[in-house]
Formats: structure tokens, C-alpha cells, sequence
């Protein structure tokens, strides 16, 4: 399988690239910063590679449990009947998914379907145009984050097989019960600990080992002060940072 990291992708490779793939799932950044998307064939996606495909403009139009907004945008409204807007795949932006079987994945930038020109909504056209701006005046941009985010063990439901995840118990649990009843990753307050982490060895490394395979490597990883809560940092990536924007799936 080829490295997913340093392979450069052209639309002359994409066939060989995907010779032993049947599907390819594609994704861009909508308005909140989440990731909308889709399983396709690779048949299709060949076909769409380089000059896109329609993608319906309501992801700018709608909030992130998909409630349009009060006040539409000119971009997505009943008016225009929430319209396509052109999907093209970043070829630079290639991975494939270490937990979905090594699925190839590609990102997509939204474009006006009118002037072809990058989308002004599209977090990831935003990007672009300011990298470009800051290439013109001979200079180069890095980004990386930082997150410290609550860790919990599910729920358990008999009703659920073990081998699937438990989102939908968890989900159902929180209707019934307050955020905090979540049972914790790990107990008590103690940041930078060595030994809490090997309590769950196999998620804590599964979890550094996947981002790797991913393309998007955690600088360092670890627990902070509070009941389950960790701190994952992202290395920083130069230039071309319109080819990140790994939102919702790296999180």
C-alpha cells in the first residue's frame, strides 16, 4: 500500500493509486467546521476527479444538527433551491483511514458553480486564498492545535454487539442523564501522568498509532488535570496549510 504520506497524488496515478480499491470516501468542511461527506464508488470517483462533482449547498445553509438557519445566506436558500455548489477532491490531501479498513480518503475544496472561483463560505477556500496571498508576498505559513478534550467510557447496552460502537447508547444515555454521569477514561486529577495512560494502554497508543497511519501525527499526547480529560497536540504543518482542515475526523 503506498504511503499515504509522501505519495504525490496526479489524476495519471489515481487509477494505479486505487488499482485494489472498489469505494473512496470524500468529505468537506462545512460552515461550523464539521466534516459532510460520502462514500463513493471508484468508479465514480475517477469520473469527478478532476473537474468535481455537484454537492448541495445546504451545508452552508444549516447548523450542525441540520436546522437552516433563521436567516438564509445568499449562498443556500429556499429561493435558489439550496443549488449545487462544485465539490473538487484534493489530490494533495490524500489519506487513507486506519480504523474504516483503510478506506481512501480525500478531502474536497467548494467552488462557485457560476465564476468556478473558490467558495467564500468554504473554510478551506478561505484558507487557500490567505496562503496564496501570503505566497505572493514570498512568505510561507504554519499551523498546528492543541485540544484537551473530556474522555468517557460508554455506556453499556446489552441490545449492542461489543465489536460496534456505542454512540447511539451514548446518545440515549445523555437524554436521561447529565453530561458528568458519563463514567470517566480515568480517575482523579493528575496531568503529565505516566502510568494512568497504561490503564487503557491499548486505546492511549491506539490512538497516537492511528493518527500516524492518518498523516496527521500528534506531536505529544497526554493527560491533564481533571477525571478523564487528556491534551493531544498536532504537529505543525507548513505552507500548504489548505491541505489539513482533518476537522471532525482527526478530533
Amino acid at each position: 500500500m503506498p504511503d499515504s504520506a509522501t505519495t504525490k497524488v496526479t489524476l495519471q496515478s489515481l487509477p494505479n493509486l486505487l488499482f485494489n480499491d472498489t469505494k473512496v470516501k470524500v468529505a468537506g468542511v462545512d460552515i461550523d467546521g464539521m466534516l459532510r461527506g460520502k462514500l463513493m464508488s471508484k468508479k465514480k470517483f475517477l469520473s469527478i476527479a478532476k473537474d468535481g462533482f455537484g454537492f448541495c449547498s445546504v451545508i452552508f445553509g444549516w447548523d450542525m444538527h441540520d436546522q437552516t438557519y433563521f436567516k438564509e445566506l445568499g449562498i443556500s436558500n429556499k429561493e435558489n433551491g439550496y443549488r449545487d455548489i462544485t465539490a473538487i477532491p484534493d489530490l494533495s490531501s490524500f489519506r487513507r483511514i486506519p480504523w474504516e479498513d483503510n478506506v481512501p480518503f480525500f478531502l474536497v475544496s467548494f467552488f462557485d458553480p457560476d465564476t468556478g472561483g473558490p467558495l467564500c463560505a468554504c473554510p478551506r477556500g478561505l484558507l487557500k486564498t490567505a496562503c496564496d496571498k501570503l505566497e505572493e508576498q514570498g512568505l510561507g505559513a504554519m499551523a498546528g492545535a492543541e485540544y484537551e478534550f473530556y474522555q468517557f467510557r460508554p455506556p453499556t447496552n446489552p441490545n449492542v454487539p461489543t465489536s460496534e460502537r456505542n454512540s447511539s447508547s451514548t446518545a440515549r444515555f445523555l437524554q436521561h442523564n447529565p453530561v458528568n454521569a458519563l463514567p470517566p477514561l480515568t480517575e482523579g486529577m493528575f496531568g503529565y501522568s505516566l502510568t494512568r495512560p497504561v490503564h487503557n494502554q491499548d486505546y492511549y497508543y491506539g490512538i497516537y498509532d492511528a493518527c500516524e497511519k492518518f498523516n496527521c501525527g500528534i506531536e505529544s499526547w497526554h493527560t491533564e488535570s481533571g477525571p478523564g480529560v487528556f491534551e493531544a497536540v498536532w504537529s505543525p504543518q507548513a505552507s500548504n496549510i489548505e491541505a489539513i482542515g482533518l476537522t471532525e475526523v482527526s478530533a
